[in-house]
């Protein structure tokens, strides 16, 4: 299927940060996904939503943000896709394809939340969660030249 279709956008169509009010410095990262689809005669799409908490020591919630992103593709040569490969391409191909751009805008908006960064790391063929979730430890004053 994929032989008929060509990527046409990745697209974030929302997304939400809130740092709560209570806890301490966020240690453990909560990453959960949910993938759906739709096709047509003329296109195919996906819509990939990933969601995480952060927590502190206490396993007391410190962090929510959440995104959706829409994967759109073109479909060639007048060839009707079915509904099983489609579903198959959203687990695995589209999944693959936003991924980075989810671990952009999570390690970006986190940061702008004043948290450390956050880095969802390798996500390993066939897998639906990063290996690794770890936080960038920025320094406290600048560093002496």
């Amino acid at each position: 299927m994929l032989a008929h279709c060509e990527l046409a956008n990745i697209r974030p169509v929302e997304f939400s940060g809130k740092r709560l009010e209570v806890g301490g410095e966020p240690v453990a990262a909560k990453v959960s996904s949910e993938v759906a689809f739709a096709v047509s005669r003329s296109f195919m799409a996906n819509r990939l939503h990933w969601r995480v908490e952060l927590a502190d020591k206490e396993e007391v919630a410190v962090a929510e943000l959440a995104a959706v992103f829409v994967v759109d593709y073109e479909v060639l040569d007048g060839f009707e896709p079915d509904e099983q490969a489609a579903e198959a391409i959203a687990n695995s191909t589209g999944f693959f394809a936003a991924y980075p751009y989810a671990r952009e805008l999570f390690q970006s908006q986190t940061a702008r939340l004043q948290l450390n960064p956050l880095v969802l790391g390798l996500l390993l063929q066939g897998a639906s969660q990063p290996r690794a979730v770890t936080a960038v430890t920025l320094p406290s004053a600048p560093l002496d030249e």
